[in-house]
């Protein structure tokens, strides 16, 4: 007994290896036609899709789905687009695991920023503490190898590469790893310890998409976490994203100074990344500047322009956007047009440089999904691309592994004080 392609209990998958080749035959043909973002990963990371998938016709899945899913996962990765991936296959057949660990990116190497404390082998380990080896190879070399989930840009694959040490989706056949994790605080001691994985509950509540607070009377903060906002049945809710946005300007009444904290959102829906906007601009604003292919034709068309009606009243005088390489998809669409708002400005670190409107394609024979991305998006005003170079702040920082373990925040400090 096994899993079918619909994720049931059932007799094995039966996947010849003509099945393999008529569904590689089919998704080489829609890269050709519909990936939007392919002559720029070419110049930019020598991407090479004849290249890949006559590498992906060598290989025999052997009768197994999974072992296919597999192999065409990381051959998709190769093409270097955080969109063109390997869809969650129908009726949820990945299981997916948290180990309660966060890492982030500092200039002295990757940190751990979070350890779950209930779990007791976490105990003895610190914020700030640095990630020297994973399964006893060197950290660096490890997390430039893993190809787990594909990113349009270096830095948004070196965070990707970390996420995969808080969060895996494992298809089937496959375990959570790594095994072993070592770290060095900041007295030099080292510490090694098993990550505790553990299946996600899906029943757990979502946490908000939206958070706000007052900083002082005349400032406040709204962090924006993803612009897939859920309600409490876990399903994504453009109704629940306007319930949170209502209450938090509500609570900023007043405020001429806000500061937009756009850090991890990795997207979501461009509903939701409007009602946002929606309630920063008094004049009509450029909210994309997009191309998409013609149909069968594999040419993008001429980039368009797409104006977002005012509602907000007043606007904030002075705004502030906080970005890094966690900031991606939608999340960079609404960077790019909130820019051009007077008194606008970018600090942080630079975007994940990933957006192309993927579009679900289903494998005739295995049914697998595959995401293409099948638009182009410049900065409004310009024909600069966004795929693959990102949103660079006007004011560059980020935190290191010692205001991580302070408890500091001087991407938020220097927003501040640039209100001054």
């Amino acid at each position: 007994m096994g899993r079918t392609p619909f994720g049931q209990e059932g007799p094995e998958v039966s996947y010849l290896r003509s099945d393999w080749l008529a569904d590689l035959g089919f998704l080489e043909e829609t890269i050709t036609l519909w990936w939007a973002g392919r002559d720029r990963h070419a110049d930019s990371d020598g991407a090479n899709p004849a290249a890949v998938f006559s590498a992906l016709r060598t290989v025999d899945p052997a009768g197994d789905l999974w072992a296919g899913a597999r192999a065409l996962r990381d051959g998709l990765w190769a093409l270097g687009d955080c969109h063109l991936r390997l869809a969650p296959s129908v009726m949820g057949a990945e299981t997916a695991w948290l180990s309660g660990l966060a890492f982030a990116p500092t200039p002295e190497g990757p940190v751990l920023l979070w350890a779950d404390p209930a779990i007791s082998a976490y105990r003895a380990a610190s914020v700030g503490d640095l990630l020297t080896a994973i399964d006893g190879v060197p950290a660096e070399k490890v997390l430039a190898s893993l190809r787990l989930r594909p990113g349009s840009t270096p830095r948004q694959r070196y965070l990707f590469a970390l996420q995969s040490l808080s969060h895996r989706d494992c298809l089937p056949g496959e375990s959570p790893l790594p095994r072993r994790l070592s770290l060095t605080d900041a007295r030099r001691r080292d510490l090694t310890f098993a990550p505790d994985w553990r299946v996600q509950d899906p029943a757990a509540p979502p946490p908000p998409a939206v958070r706000a607070r007052r900083i002082d009377d005349r400032t406040g903060l709204i962090a924006m976490r993803s612009f897939a906002c859920r309600d409490r049945t876990g399903q994504i809710s453009d109704a629940e994203m306007a319930r949170q946005l209502d209450a938090a300007f509500a609570g900023l009444a007043g405020c001429d100074r806000l500061v937009i904290d756009l850090r991890g959102n990795g997207g979501g829906r461009d509903e939701q990344a409007r009602m946002l906007a929606a309630k920063l601009t008094g004049a009509p604003l450029v909210w994309m500047r997009h191309a998409h292919p013609a149909p069968y034709g594999g040419q993008l068309g001429r980039f368009e322009d797409l104006i977002l009606a005012p509602t907000a009243t007043p606007q904030p005088a002075r705004l502030r956007l906080l970005i890094d390489a966690g900031t991606a998809s939608t999340a960079e669409i609404c960077v790019a047009a909130l820019a051009a708002l007077p008194g606008t400005v970018l600090v942080g670190s630079p975007s994940g440089g990933a957006v192309g409107d993927p579009v679900e394609f289903r494998l005739p024979r295995s049914l697998l999904g595959v995401f293409v991305p099948v638009a182009r998006y410049a900065r409004p005003g310009t024909d600069a691309p966004i795929e693959g170079a990102g949103l660079v702040p006007d004011i560059e920082t980020a935190p290191g592994a010692f205001d991580l373990r302070e408890g500091r925040d001087p991407v938020l400090d220097a927003a501040l004080a640039s209100f001054d």
